[in-house]
């Protein structure tokens, strides 16, 4: 068994929900993380550093944006 993060992102670009779970195998994970999921959320399920799966808006999406000051 494995320990997953299963992150859940709205669309203000913050985090809405982690949660984390020992699943036998990618599939289970990305099957429960899929459950917690609510419509207009992108997706992240992280085996570890490595991400598993995503569902959702591109990653610039969930990235906060850079403010340039001028002058």
């Amino acid at each position: 068994m494995a320990l997953y993060e299963i992150r859940t992102l709205m669309a203000q670009r913050r985090t809405s929900l982690i949660s984390f779970g020992a699943f036998p195998n990618d599939l289970a994970a990305i099957l429960a993380a899929r459950a917690l999921m609510r419509r207009g959320e992108a997706l992240e399920v992280w085996r570890g550093e490595i991400l598993v799966y995503r569902l959702g808006p591109p990653v610039e999406w969930a990235a906060p944006r850079l403010k340039v000051r001028r002058g």
